[in-house]
């Protein structure tokens, strides 16, 4: 698979931007995310909806960015 300039989106270049990224199967990655608010690390609907990993058929990434203070 290639992909052209012009769909990839730059990182966002704050440095008080942390980017969290979740990869697995998706019933991993949603327990993740249930266990991350449970412990009040974040939101579960902070973060993105499921998208496909592009080279991994079963797997999907979810992405979390927070402010650091």
């Amino acid at each position: 698979m290639t992909y052209s300039s012009s769909s990839i989106q730059p990182i966002n270049p704050d440095p008080r931007i942390l980017t969290l990224l979740a990869i697995g199967t998706e019933d991993n990655v949603r327990a993740h995310i249930l266990r991350q608010h449970t412990l009040g690390v974040a939101e579960a609907g902070a973060w993105s909806r499921p998208l496909p990993v592009p080279t991994c058929p079963d797997k999907v990434m979810c992405v979390l960015n927070r402010i650091m203070m």
